[in-house]
């Protein structure tokens, strides 16, 4: 299964409607991707594709699950199994429901078993099932610089020992960091490191057929293009994780200011993003959400009229650990000062400051707006400290 070229993966997704996936993964985001199928691809559409294959096999993945609610899809996915195995390929089927693979048997000729902890405790118990079966297990590694990633390859080997199997390290999709594959190899094919470049220059089909690139946002080209625009302040989640990976590992939507409307057109035309406005007409700042055709993270855009502006808003946030942002750099809050919003950060520690807020850049619904980012604060683990509050001009 090692070749130069091109992997051919089919997107599957069996609900006519909604998401085909009993898993909430955090670096899954096909969910929400227009691009996800509803339903199984047509015989004309599978067969087109894969006659353009030169590997032996055909991989069936997510989008949702390929085994999700098996007895019920069941039919569709022998009947794509059949269409592949009619053009003279082998069959590779990416799965987490572990409970029915043994009735991979005949239908597929390997199986990979996405692992995540409660999937880890499950497979002794199904293990004994799987005799004779080709199985290898994958594992998304977490969004962390290579010097950290690194320094979890005891644990990988540990896994490895464990499984018993082959274990495949899958890059994550929404990293943004640069890693090196020497520095992912362990010396031998029992575990091996997958770039997400090789699958970013794999064909899929799912709602479309295309190359990687063209189905799936590349995060790190996204992430090096926002940090290096001299109109874009990036503040929120996703400025969190830029501070501390390792203690902010995942990144839900990403917040970011731009000062000049030209933004919205280079992410339109750069990462297929497009911009619906959110605010009422004649308001000002302007707020827009921003989603991709390609399978990846949704923008939360405001668009402001300078840097002053954009250092206002960030500074009168409701909590230290917000009051910073990224703007070809960090910048920090200077009434808080950068160490006591880096150790925020880094401890998870959600402080008010005492004083008046400038709120007139605010939205009118802003306390519903910080009394939810309280609450999804409190959800994640964070230790809320509020003191009394104080005068808002």
């Amino acid at each position: 299964m090692h070749s130069h070229t091109p992997n051919f993966t089919i997107i599957v997704n069996w609900k006519q409607k909604g998401f085909g996936c009993s898993k909430v993964c955090s670096y899954c985001n096909w969910r929400t991707s227009p691009l996800l199928p509803h339903g199984a691809q047509s015989e004309q559409a599978i067969s087109n594709f894969i006659k353009q294959c030169n590997k032996s096999f055909i991989t069936i993945s997510g989008g949702g699950d390929p085994l999700y609610r098996f007895e019920e899809n069941r039919h569709d996915l022998e009947r794509m199994a059949s269409i592949i195995k009619a053009h003279g390929f082998k069959v590779r089927v990416i799965t987490r429901e572990v409970q029915h693979v043994a009735q991979l048997r005949g239908i597929a000729d390997y199986v990979s078993i996405s692992l995540d902890q409660e999937i880890f405790t499950e497979i002794d118990r199904y293990k004994d099932q799987w005799l004779g079966m080709d199985i290898e297990y994958s594992l998304v590694l977490p969004s962390l610089p290579e010097q950290e990633l690194n320094a979890l390859k005891p644990q990988y080997m540990g896994i490895r020992s464990k499984l018993g199997g082959r274990l495949a390290l899958r890059e994550n999709f929404n990293s943004v960091h640069s890693i090196n594959p020497a520095c992912m190899s362990f010396g031998h094919s029992g575990i091996v490191f997958v770039p997400k470049k090789l699958c970013l220059e794999s064909r899929y089909l799912s709602k479309v057929e295309g190359n990687g690139y063209s189905i799936v946002q590349d995060h790190a080209a996204l992430a090096h293009r926002l940090m290096h625009h001299s109109h874009i302040y990036i503040f929120g989640g996703f400025a969190k994780h830029l501070v501390s990976p390792t203690n902010h590992l995942e990144y839900d939507d990403i917040d970011i200011i731009a000062t000049d409307s030209s933004v919205l057109t280079s992410l339109t035309e750069e990462f297929a993003y497009t911009f619906k406005e959110t605010s009422p007409a004649g308001s000002y700042p302007r707020y827009f959400i921003g989603t991709s055709t390609r399978a990846g993270k949704s923008i939360q855009l405001i668009l402001m009229a300078n840097a002053y502006d954009a250092h206002t808003f960030i500074f009168n946030a409701q909590y230290a650990l917000d009051r910073f942002g990224y703007n070809q750099g960090f910048f920090f809050d200077p009434s808080v000062g950068e160490q006591t919003i880096r150790n925020a950060v880094i401890h998870k520690t959600a402080h008010s400051i005492p004083g008046p807020r400038a709120m007139h850049l605010f939205s009118t619904d802003r306390s519903q707006i910080e009394s939810r980012h309280k609450l999804k604060l409190i959800k994640k683990g964070y230790s809320v400290i509020e003191f009394a509050p104080s005068v808002s001009v």
